[in-house]
């Protein structure tokens, strides 16, 4: 998804979904933007509206932001209609990405569910999503604490994360090695 940008860019996060039986890679946006009238607006695509309400507010909570004043946008790449709860993580760390204006590695994927206190849940299939984040050219994939039973791809390092901030920690510290990996030294 990524492949057609020279850089990356705020508020997108890759994923992988099961649809049927079949993982696929997805891309989920989030655009958080000075509202210009007095109530701002929220607009989904791809998603469930009121999942992603609630996964706005255990990101606000978890990254300590604020977008009570902002508009907020998230939808999913090539009208993809998504109902794995395995992309919640990837709808807060878009949203969390657009709020602070820093891209996240394009080299990361993410995978698991968000409960209302932040913590993230092991998902079903994630030999399958595992298989196919090695197959992409993913380096790195966040899952939830306990995903890893077998051996992962040698190309591809698991990073196990029990709780949303944890994993917003984790993945700022990329974006930021990232960042300064891509500035020319004087």
């Amino acid at each position: 998804f990524g492949g057609h940008r020279d850089t990356p860019v705020p508020g997108t996060c890759g994923a992988v979904t099961i649809d049927g039986r079949r993982a696929m890679a997805v891309e989920i946006q989030s655009l958080i933007a000075k509202a210009t009238t007095p109530s701002p607006r929220r607009g989904v695509n791809g998603l469930d509206s009121s999942r992603v309400a609630m996964l706005l507010a255990v990101t606000e909570q978890a990254a300590d932001l604020t977008v009570a004043g902002q508009d907020v946008f998230v939808a999913t790449v090539g009208g993809a209609r998504l109902t794995d709860p395995a992309t919640d993580l990837a709808v807060c760390i878009a949203l969390a990405s657009a709020a602070w204006g820093t891209p996240m590695p394009p080299d990361v994927a993410v995978v698991g569910e968000v409960a209302l206190s932040g913590d993230i849940r092991p998902v079903s299939f994630m030999d399958q999503r595992i298989a196919e984040a090695a197959r992409l050219g993913y380096e790195r994939l966040l899952v939830p604490k306990g995903s890893r039973r077998g051996a992962a791809p040698p190309s591809l390092h698991i990073v196990e994360v029990s709780h949303l901030n944890v994993a917003l920690n984790r993945l700022r510290d990329l974006a930021r090695a990232a960042d300064s990996a891509r500035v020319p030294k004087p």
